[in-house]
């Protein structure tokens, strides 16, 4: 009888674990899932009058970005598609339902139902972030780096089990937030070089969690000898892209890199916010 007890009070303690387990993940996810996206805390305004002007004061292009959500360069691209601004705007106020979907077992991502974003007209080398994939509590988040703006192509890393690849980018632009992040003050051509260097020697990187704590941070030595043993993680992989040519985009200069860590780095400019403060970003874990 002791035995069977014991046999008992261990498959108890068995179940009462995966059970403390199961709420704490639950509690975890409800807190931080109220950061899934956030709405401006501002009211929308009308656009028209600033939209018939030829030219746009700074004033102007300050209400544009807290309106849309797009900064000076795409805002100058678009300008005179009064009708496509204006998407950008019921995108940035757009207060539609999401779900989250399991990106992996204990990473939960959220996307926005039934609904896609307009994303601002992009360049080679530019950055796409969300912050939309959170574990344990944390918003560990995705990033991918644009390869090929013309097409819509992607470079990124996904998950464990997946070599980094090539994609389009819908996965951001239905997601429940995203930014597209550019290098401050670098020529298009230099920009242009780093995608195309991602491209053709990026492709085909093995996950891994750890680089950075077990490996070393910096593979550009073993990616330029063609060695697709390395592993890489979706923020090493633009920080690494960007780090072969003398761009270090991690802002914290851990051991590891995370998205968080690149949408945050004084290297980089805002391009477009979508379901982020526009003026605080990604300002929560």
């Amino acid at each position: 009888m002791k035995i069977f007890f014991r046999i008992v009070a261990v498959f108890l303690g068995f179940v009462l674990v995966i059970a403390a387990a199961d709420i704490t993940f639950l509690l975890m996810t409800e807190a931080t899932e109220k950061y899934a996206r956030i709405l401006p805390a501002y009211e929308r305004e009308s656009l028209d009058e600033v939209l018939a002007k030829e030219s746009w004061s700074e004033e102007d292009y300050d209400l544009l970005y807290h309106q849309t959500g797009l900064t000076q360069a795409p805002l100058d691209a678009l300008k005179g598609d009064s009708e496509a601004i204006l998407e950008f705007q019921d995108a940035l106020f757009y207060d539609g339902e999401w779900q989250h979907s399991m990106a992996s077992v204990i990473t939960p991502h959220e996307y926005m139902i039934g609904y896609s974003a307009p994303i601002a007209p992009l360049e080679d080398g530019d950055i796409l972030v969300s912050s939309t994939c959170h574990t344990l509590g944390w918003r560990n988040g995705h990033a991918a780096i644009v390869v090929d703006a013309e097409k819509g192509v992607i470079l990124e890393s996904v998950s464990l089990g997946y070599d980094s690849a090539l994609n389009g980018y819908s996965w951001f632009t239905s997601a429940a937030n995203f930014m597209v992040l550019r290098l401050k003050g670098v020529s298009q051509e230099k920009r242009a070089e780093i995608a195309a260097y991602a491209k053709e020697h990026m492709v085909g990187l093995p996950y891994s969690l750890t680089v950075g704590l077990f490996s070393k941070k910096d593979l550009s030595e073993n990616i330029a000898a063609g060695d697709l043993t390395v592993g890489t993680q979706c923020g090493h992989l633009v920080w690494q892209a960007y780090y072969n040519f003398g761009y270090d985009l991690d802002s914290n200069g851990g051991p590891v890199v995370v998205p968080k860590d690149i949408a945050t780095s004084p290297l980089l400019e805002v391009v477009q916010v979508y379901g982020f403060d526009p003026d605080r970003l990604w300002f929560y874990f």
